[in-house]
């Protein structure tokens, strides 16, 4: 087929798009689509997490708590956080969506996440295990399908239904704890294979009905139709001006990544957010570990496993809220204020967790206070890296020093997860409620002691005119 016959044939379906566009309940029934693709993205993201320990039992013929176990898991948790350097690709990749649209992604990524469990549940080995964990690891934070309710709702709702589909998808992760009650046994650890069973399908027929059902977005339909109808002078023309407009970028981030990272560590406020946003990312370290910190509570007998099973369902219902609830109380009371009700929130809530796991505590509370601590923890990580790091940035520095952060970030992240599994090796599973404890809680105050202390109020910021400090 000659160039002009594809480009006329995608002309046709673009424009038919375009029409589909217009039907009166079709940001609904996208909305519904997308919904269902980011409580998959949700529970991929999640799922390894409420079987870990039954994983590494299975995978290593081995049982909780033992010195095999431990170094079992330290091994494989090492291995796993190496994993994590396939994000650095993750930037090339989503840039992909600019160019062969967002559709393909969204199915892509979709249908990746159902072969990265599927490639995990039928591994009979630990190194095809860890080629899932790869698989997923790429696949979960893409979130085509944000850029897609960005870019095809009005934008007086674009808000509100970005936080409706977060909060579901977030309380849809209850789901996995039903469904490690109904499915493992621990007599027979291998029964963590069928937790993902239901995420795998959830991933493959929502990702096939994609294919068939949803249609680009507005936004790309029409610049792509620009270029696609336009002659051949006006094509390079347009491509000209795009190329100019890339170069001036370039010369307003005066350097791109490096300048920003310049900008960050040469001005006070930027600096004192990049301190709070490593130490922050440290005292995450507990939520890679919440479901081994369960375990050591069935195993010594403070709670049976059916109250661990409860903790998993009712914990990701009170994130879910808190979470919505959290993103008022940053608009309502400025950032320094909502970040001390955070902080106490994820403070309190990892003592109280770290109590449950360790006493006879009821399993609500338990599950309660990991909510509102996760949700808490997220929400500061979030006003850290979007909202008071954009609020303190130029507008010609924005974007990449918003970037630059998320990566200062990702160092703290990867220190939690090597001293993790140090911890598991060395100070032993059994006592991973009180050493983890020990160690991020006074990080997780520390770190919101210094955005109090050093960190100035951006809420009444005019973005369009931030000076540097």
């Amino acid at each position: 087929m000659s160039t002009i016959s594809k480009e006329q044939k995608e002309i046709a379906r673009l424009k038919k798009d375009q029409t589909f566009h217009q039907h009166k309940n079709y940001l609904i029934f996208l909305v519904v689509i997308l919904t269902i693709v980011y409580i998959v993205d949700e529970l991929t993201s999640s799922v390894r997490g409420v079987v870990d320990s039954f994983t590494i039992c299975d995978l290593f013929n081995t049982t909780f708590g033992t010195p095999e176990y431990d170094r079992a898991s330290s091994t494989l948790g090492l291995v796993t956080t190496g994993a994590y350097l396939i994000y650095l690709v993750s930037p090339f990749y989503k840039s992909l969506a600019d160019r062969f649209g967002r559709r393909l992604f969204l199915v892509i990524n979709t249908l990746g996440m159902g072969v990265g469990m599927l490639v995990s549940i039928i591994s009979g080995n630990v190194g095809l295990y860890l080629l899932g964990c790869v698989i997923m690891t790429f696949f979960t934070p893409n979130d085509v399908q944000v850029l897609y309710i960005m870019e095809c709702a009005p934008k007086e709702h674009r808000a509100k239904i970005c936080s409706i589909t977060k909060g579901i998808a977030l309380i849809s992760v209850s789901l996995l704890g039903v469904f490690v009650n109904a499915f493992v046994k621990r007599e027979n650890p291998a029964t963590w294979r069928l937790v993902y069973i239901v995420p795998i399908i959830l991933a493959f027929v929502i990702g096939i009905a994609a294919i068939f059902f949803v249609k680009e977005t507005p936004v790309y339909t029409e610049k792509r139709l620009q270029y696609l109808e336009a002659s051949e002078e006006e094509r390079k023309a347009q491509e000209a001006a795009e190329k100019a407009a890339e170069e001036e970028e370039k010369k307003k981030n005066k350097g791109g990544v490096m300048a920003a990272f310049r900008y960050i560590f040469t001005h006070k406020q930027t600096r004192a957010l990049a301190l709070v946003a490593i130490l922050l990312s440290i005292s995450t370290g507990y939520t890679g570990k919440y479901q081994n910190m369960l375990e050591v509570g069935v195993t010594r007998g403070v709670m049976t496993a059916a109250d661990s099973a409860l903790i998993l369902t009712v914990y990701p219902i009170i994130n879910g809220i808190f979470t919505l609830i959290g993103g008022f109380i940053t608009d309502a009371l400025g950032r320094k204020k909502s970040a001390l009700i955070l902080g106490i929130w994820a403070a309190a809530g990892l003592a109280v967790f770290a109590l449950g796991c360790t006493t006879n505590l009821d399993p609500y509370i338990t599950s309660i206070a990991y909510g509102i601590s996760i949700a808490g923890l997220w929400s500061i990580s979030d006003m850290i890296y979007f909202v008071i790091t954009s609020e303190s940035t130029p507008t010609e520095q924005r974007a990449a020093v918003v970037g630059s952060m998320q990566l200062v970030g990702m160092v703290g992240m990867g220190l939690n997860m090597v001293f993790n599994n140090l911890v598991t090796r060395f100070a032993g599973s059994m006592n991973l409620p009180k050493v983890l404890t020990a160690t991020y809680l006074p990080l997780l105050i520390l770190s919101v002691a210094i955005l109090l202390w050093k960190v100035r109020e951006t809420k009444d910021v005019d973005l369009d005119n931030v000076q540097e400090d």
